[in-house]
């Protein structure tokens, strides 16, 4: 099939919504809406206010689910509104996710330090099993060991704690301490999956859980979230790659209940979209 859609200025576009019964009360405020988010961005919150498709006219193939027609009554002030909360959503989230982030990293480096040192340096102080699984060419601790040494060296051009200890105790491996917050954040889901198992049961119970393979599956969620989050995309209506799925005894306490409750949210696909 060819692609056959063709640039516009913003004001034909505009016109185009109109014409396809989308509301403009107020021409300037569009105006200024399209050329803040862009046409193609705030075409995922213009989604919602179009017609459904009838039974017989829905392509799933192709994921066509919506006329180009909009519901009776729809305005794009609608459309600028909801942005605006996905806007909002975004940094409150952020903040949320930074705090979370800085705990897991003090988390890990406490337990493993715990330890020894530099426990992220040897499969004496990981889980043998996991860190001989197969990582491409290569087994999971020597994929790690490339990571956080990768890490570390990037980071000494510019951090004075590395240069110091680089420079002090050239034979010794840098503390755990040190690269942790040296790692992305990315980065950390591979270390917490080498850790020992009761390692990791330590760290995710200071999260409210019991079961370390289910806060891992949730660090790994988080880490997709933050992205979208720091690259500015929507979250409103967002399908993840990985599910939340929780059951009744992975969680202790009672602040996280709310998410195994059947129907916890109304949304399509619900452990996956937000």
């Amino acid at each position: 099939m060819e692609y056959t859609k063709e640039f516009k200025e913003r004001d034909e576009l505009l016109q185009q919504l109109e014409d396809r019964g989308l509301a403009v009360p107020d021409r300037d405020a569009a105006l200024n809406f399209l050329t803040r988010v862009g046409y193609f961005r705030s075409g995922a919150y213009r989604y919602v206010f179009r017609r459904l498709l009838p039974a017989d006219q829905i392509n799933e193939r192709l994921h066509q689910y919506r006329s180009d027609d909009y519901i009776p009554d729809a305005s794009i002030e609608h459309v600028m509104k909801l942005e605006a909360f996905d806007f909002k959503l975004a940094r409150i989230c952020q903040e949320g996710l930074l705090e979370f982030e800085v705990r897991l990293r003090a988390a890990i480096a406490h337990t493993l330090a715990s330890k020894d040192v530099a426990a992220h340096a040897s499969k004496q102080f990981l889980d043998p099993q996991s860190c001989d699984r197969p990582a491409g060419e290569k087994t999971k601790f020597e994929a790690w060991s490339k990571t956080w040494r990768e890490a570390v060296a990037s980071a000494a051009e510019d951090e004075d704690f590395l240069k110091h200890h680089l420079l002090k105790y050239p034979e010794q491996d840098v503390p755990i301490w040190a690269v942790t917050e040296v790692l992305s954040f990315g980065s950390l889901p591979f270390l917490y999956e080498l850790m020992q198992t009761p390692d990791a049961r330590e760290v995710a119970r200071m999260f409210g859980f019991n079961h370390p393979s289910r806060f891992g599956a949730v660090v790994r969620m988080m880490v997709d979230f933050r992205n979208a989050c720091a690259h500015g995309s929507r979250l409103f209506n967002r399908a993840f790659k990985r599910s939340l799925s929780l059951g009744k005894h992975d969680t202790a306490g009672t602040l996280l209940e709310h998410l195994l409750e059947p129907g916890f949210t109304r949304t399509p696909k619900a452990n996956r979209r937000l």
